[in-house]
């Protein structure tokens, strides 16, 4: 009778610790904390403007200088993307009810 309430705690023990293995870690499930990369910003590496001007600074310039509706797409939607860069769009990260319980 000893024996088989040892098994019946022993398998207990075993069957909660089963559910998260132990190199899974007591952090909440989620995405992880990485440091900003500012690569992944400006992957091409030019700053001067658009991808399809080469880096010809003079074609942005004259582009700059004609009214909205004469500019090509592609200058107005890359400027539209350069904003968009500046200031991006978080979400805060909600809170799991399963993983938070203490």
């Amino acid at each position: 009778m000893h024996s088989i309430k040892f098994f019946v705690f022993l398998a207990v023990i075993i069957l909660s610790e089963a559910q998260r293995p132990f190199y899974a870690g007591s952090r909440p499930i989620g995405y992880p904390e990485t440091a900003s990369n500012s690569l992944l910003l400006n992957r091409f590496g030019e700053n001067e403007g658009p991808l399809e001007a080469r880096g010809d600074g003079d074609l942005v310039n004259r582009l700059n200088q004609m009214p909205l509706d004469k500019r090509p797409f592609w200058f107005i939607n890359a400027q539209a993307y350069d904003e968009l860069r500046k200031n991006p769009q978080t979400y805060p990260v909600a809170q799991n009810s399963f993983a938070n319980k203490n």
